[in-house]
């Protein structure tokens, strides 16, 4: 299996994190942005984004497909039908609401500065931070008396809650006000997987 990966970018993150959490045998390709651009990765993910997986004569784009792709049969994803559906709605809602609103906030103020893309379009943050603090009371209300999205056991479907957990600070949102995110956040950040994921040495987790 080959994944290709934007390694900083929201979406790429969830998945190295589950590939290095799981031990899987999966070959991680980095790309650049003119890579995923390019005509030559059109023909693996025709809507030239990362993060994009081949398995065998099996390609898979979206992040969230393919986590679930390759958290099948392991702890990550749940095994009955009804808490696979639970997991699914939410992996659905983190895909079209919340990630959008942080990946929108995460682009402006963190990415187009960086790659020299012009100024920030204001009146596109000032609309998506309307929409993250909506969608973050949304979780911090259901994290509010469980540890994980799922329950009791860690999933991949926090990995992709957690997608913008580095970049707490550089996101114009106070989420000192979302303490059950930030409970959520802080014990995502301590996993050796996650740390991998960013390109860290592995910190130690409290027992």
């Amino acid at each position: 299996m080959k994944l290709y990966a934007l390694p900083k970018s929201l979406n790429s993150r969830k998945l190295l994190a589950l590939i290095h959490h799981l031990d899987l045998p999966v070959e991680i390709v980095a790309m650049t942005v003119e890579e995923v651009q390019s005509d030559g990765f059109a023909a693996i993910n025709p809507n030239r984004l990362a993060p994009a997986l081949v398995d065998g004569d099996l390609t898979l784009w979206e992040s969230n497909a393919i986590g679930v792709h390759l958290a099948r049969g392991s702890t990550m994803l749940p095994s009955d039908a009804r808490a696979q559906a639970d997991g699914l709605r939410w992996l659905l809602w983190e895909g079209i609401h919340f990630n959008k609103a942080l990946g929108t906030i995460f682009f402006e103020a963190v990415v187009r500065p960086q790659l020299g893309w012009g100024a920030t379009n204001q009146p596109l943050v000032d609309d998506a931070l309307q929409q993250a603090e909506k969608y973050l009371a949304v979780l911090d209300a259901h994290l509010g008396d469980r540890p994980f999205v799922l329950g009791d056991r860690l999933s991949f479907v926090d990995f992709a809650m957690a997608s913008a957990e580095p970049y707490r600070d550089r996101i114009a949102i106070d989420f000192d006000r979302f303490a059950h995110v930030q409970r959520h956040y802080d014990y995502i950040a301590t996993l050796p997987a996650w740390q991998r994921a960013l390109g860290n040495a592995p910190v130690a987790v409290a027992a």
